[in-house]
């Protein structure tokens, strides 16, 4: 056996044995979760969803140790496909706090389980940090767009693995994570006033996610080919996630607001829009896998289209609620439904012609060929109800064929009319 088969060999074998841990993992979790099933929603941590909320979560990040692991099994040099491992460790190392939850939530005392709570409510921070950041950076082949993306790459490491420290050694209470009667058993007493102000530390992961997203637009437009496919399928499945999110969270805010009692079906849309999140390691490894087998241009042209007029929908909404709201208050002293009823007209008036507009802008951005060749054929059409000359007319329809689908060879056939024949 060659050296490098037996590299292959061990680096899949130890593949197997982080997707066994995470699967491990999440097994305890779920045991543990059905056991305290009977806590109150709004006292639980891992099970505040409720049990089958928290299981449906699990089905959802399943995909991304399950696609590493069929990455790394046929290509183990993969970088992608071990990242996709490690951050299904981080999400199951969210849920080992159900232990926690049976243990002190309903009086049962067993041992580690403070410990496995604070451990639970700091590696968020993991997966989520990981998938934002270095999961869009490397993608599709494990590299850096170019040297200057190494500063974003080492400001997202440093801020993911700061925020987990701070997270595990702050003294006090794991009020946030849901024990507000137990003490943090990692915390240090002594770095308390210290740890404060380094909980900023976290803003800098969201800011290298947008940095991320932009080298995902830079790797698109220098990419060509594979790449270039295999670019618009994470783009794809992240702005699908994205736009079901952003769409099911208005909703919510509408529909249920804080403290109030949410109806079945947006519960429903709340769960399928958390199991969406499963796209994007899907969206991975068809990429990786088997990308020849799909034409996705459609559907990225879509979601594009539609996430963004989602966004400005939205800042059209609810900046006429809340300025229409003001000036009703200010001349009556009380509120009034004018103000969701004007932006509700407000939206369904805006609506095509801001995606007939938005449209344009991405097909001249991302799909200039396409957007070039409607320019054209439009060009054309106007030429054709004006000009007369036959000749003039073959030449013109000649031209704009190679100009937009750029043929070996072109040639006119005209059907005879009724007296040549």
């Amino acid at each position: 056996m060659r050296a490098s088969e037996l590299g292959d060999r061990i680096l899949r074998i130890l593949a197997w044995c982080v997707f066994a841990l995470c699967v491990g993992i999440w097994i305890w979790a779920i045991t543990w979760g059905w056991l305290a099933r009977g806590i109150e929603v709004s006292d639980a941590s891992w099970s505040g969803g409720g049990f089958w909320a928290n299981l449906a979560f699990v089905l959802a990040v399943f995909p991304f140790p399950l696609t590493g692991i069929m990455i790394v099994t046929r290509r183990p040099e993969n970088r992608i496909g071990w990242l996709l491992l490690v951050i299904g460790v981080g999400w199951g190392l969210t849920t080992v706090s159900s232990y926690t939850d049976y243990a002190i939530l309903l009086h049962h005392p067993l041992p580690g389980a403070a410990a496995l709570g604070a451990v639970g409510g700091s590696s968020w921070v993991i997966p989520i940090g990981l998938t934002g950041t270095f999961l869009i950076l490397l993608f599709p082949d494990g590299c850096l767009p170019g040297p200057r993306w190494r500063i974003v790459a080492w400001i997202s490491g440093s801020a993911i693995v700061a925020a987990l420290v701070v997270g595990l050694v702050t003294p006090g209470p794991m009020t946030s994570g849901g024990y507000p009667d137990t003490d943090n058993p990692f915390g240090i007493g002594a770095l308390g006033g210290v740890l404060d102000p380094l909980h900023l530390l976290v803003l800098l992961i969201p800011a290298m996610m947008v940095a991320s997203a932009i080298s995902l637009i830079v790797r698109f437009r220098r990419s060509h080919g594979v790449a270039r496919q295999q670019v618009k399928w994470l783009a794809a499945a992240a702005g699908l996630v994205a736009g079901a999110y952003l769409i099911i969270e208005m909703t919510s805010v509408i529909v249920a607001p804080p403290g109030t009692h949410a109806p079945t079906w947006l519960l429903f849309l709340q769960g399928a829009a958390l199991v969406s999140f499963g796209l994007i390691p899907a969206a991975i490894g068809v990429a990786i896998l088997r990308y020849r087998l799909f034409d996705i241009d459609r559907l990225v042209r879509r979601t594009l289209v539609y996430a963004a007029l989602v966004a400005c929908l939205a800042l059209i909404y609810l900046a006429g609620v809340f300025t229409i709201e003001s000036a009703v208050r200010s001349v009556t002293g009380g509120s009034s439904s004018l103000a969701v009823t004007l932006s509700t007209l407000a939206v369904a008036v805006a609506f095509q012609p801001l995606r007939r507009r938005i449209q344009a802008i991405v097909d001249r951005r991302f799909y200039r060929a396409r957007y070039d060749a409607a320019r054209t054929l439009e060009a054309l059409s106007a030429r054709m109800r004006e000009e007369i000359d036959l000749e003039t007319l073959t030449g013109d329809v000649v031209s704009v064929v190679r100009d937009a689908l750029h043929p070996s060879h072109a040639t006119v056939w005209l059907r005879p009319s009724e007296e040549e024949r």
